[in-house]
């Protein structure tokens, strides 16, 4: 059922009905009313998220979650689902958002969860597992500032009697070396239009992946 709700969401990129437990939006609401014309920037609510309408990448802003734990990218045509956003005060939060590339026939989504508690890096990594369905080792790494735990699927859906769609999956934890937050990421993807082939497990899909795992800074 998990995974189902994340293939809805990448399929046919709408806003999944759901309780929410929202809270206010944190100061980050943009307030000019010239504003790009990105699918990220012209939806209200995704905008609330972003730090500012000026990219900070190609393609992607500067995104920071209603917790203020962290930021990070999101690309530019991202949409964020209101009704799949939860949050609990400072400490653990969720998300999900996709767009799609047109012109390379892909559809993409991406599921995150924040936690902040004392045994993260555990029970983090193992409701990431637990939601990606992934029974595979981990590959291990980190820099200054983070550790990162690094995973890749396939899976297919589709109905009985039809034709099975593989989806890609990217999935990626990231613990901050000098706090207890941690942020799960699992990075879906598969041909838009079923009927027509697409390169949807390529290097550069790994690479944007990884663009977004390692713009993640958590707040000190």
């Amino acid at each position: 059922m998990k995974r189902l709700q994340m293939t809805i969401l990448i399929v046919f990129t709408i806003l999944i009905v759901g309780c929410t437990g929202m809270e206010k939006s944190g100061d980050n609401e943009e307030t000019t009313t010239d504003l790009p014309d990105t699918i990220a920037a012209q939806d209200e609510f995704t905008r609330t998220f972003l730090v500012s309408t000026d990219e900070v990448a190609e393609g992607h802003y500067a995104f920071k979650p209603w917790t203020e734990a962290y930021t990070m990218w999101i690309p530019v045509d991202a949409k964020l689902s209101e009704g799949f956003y939860e949050k609990r005060e400072k400490h653990w939060e969720r998300f999900s958002y996709a767009w799609l590339d047109n012109e390379e026939n892909l559809s993409y989504g991406l599921f995150a969860q924040f936690e902040d508690r004392p045994d993260s890096e555990v029970v983090g990594l193992e409701h990431l597992s637990d939601y990606a369905q992934y029974v595979g080792e981990y590959s291990k790494s980190d820099d200054e500032n983070n550790i990162y735990y690094y995973g890749k699927s396939v899976y297919e859906t589709g109905q009985e009697g039809e034709e099975k769609i593989p989806v890609y999956s990217h999935i990626g934890f990231i613990k901050h070396k000098n706090s207890d937050k941690a942020l799960g990421i699992l990075f879906d993807h598969h041909c838009s239009d079923w009927t027509t082939n697409c390169n949807a497990d390529t290097k550069s899909i790994k690479d944007h992946f990884w663009g977004l795992v390692k713009s993640v800074k958590f707040e000190d």
